[in-house]
């Protein structure tokens, strides 16, 4: 039976598989005709929303721990949300252009919105700090799946500082995990100097 959860999913599949969305290839998926789709969806906007409701539910952000020090439950936060994107890549570049009107999108953004706020961040601080945090997790999960050697080729004697920096670089998949635990540490700290107390 085609659901509005399976199409999320599959819709998820095919972006991964092929890189971008069409309504043709995201039938033949779903082994139904186009037509099909939509008795259940009005649309490409829609079938996105689905996606991102997927990927939502992936982050476990109903069901984290929100009394946590704001630093902490930001930080899970974030760090589930790496997760849910590493592991659909090729959704990034749909949703991150995507407008943001879905209520399940709006509740979890009430939960960080709270956080921040009772933290003692000022109003017109959360969201750009809220933006910013997720520009940095949108691009961590695209470096998650990039070659684990990024910078190659590099002459010593042409460029030696970079050479001795790259010498003390991971070569496998732990180099985006180090980048983003290091940049995540820092965004935190930086956004904890916004405080009045500090």
């Amino acid at each position: 039976m085609l659901d509005r959860r399976r199409i999320g999913a599959a819709a998820l599949r095919v972006v991964d598989e092929q890189g971008t969305l069409t309504i043709p290839a995201l039938a033949r998926a779903l082994g139904v005709a186009p037509s099909a789709l939509y008795h259940h969806v009005s649309g490409r906007d829609e079938i996105i929303s689905l996606m991102r409701e997927e990927l939502t539910g992936a982050t476990g952000g109903a069901d984290q721990d929100w009394s946590k020090p704001w630093d902490q439950a930001l930080e899970a936060w974030a760090r589930s949300y790496l997760a849910a994107f590493a592991a659909h890549p090729g959704a990034v570049p749909l949703l991150a252009v995507a407008p943001l009107a879905e209520p399940f999108m709006h509740a979890m953004y009430e939960k960080v919105a709270e956080l921040l706020l009772s933290a003692g961040f000022a109003e017109a601080q959360v969201m750009p700090l809220v933006n910013a945090l997720e520009s940095f997790i949108l691009g961590s999960a695209l470096d998650m799946v990039s070659p684990p050697v990024m910078v190659s080729d590099v002459t010593r004697e042409t460029a030696p500082h970079l050479s001795a920096v790259l010498d003390q670089t991971p070569t496998d998949h732990t180099r985006a995990e180090h980048s983003f635990t290091l940049g995540l540490r820092a965004m935190l700290t930086g956004f904890g100097h916004l405080l009045p107390d500090n």
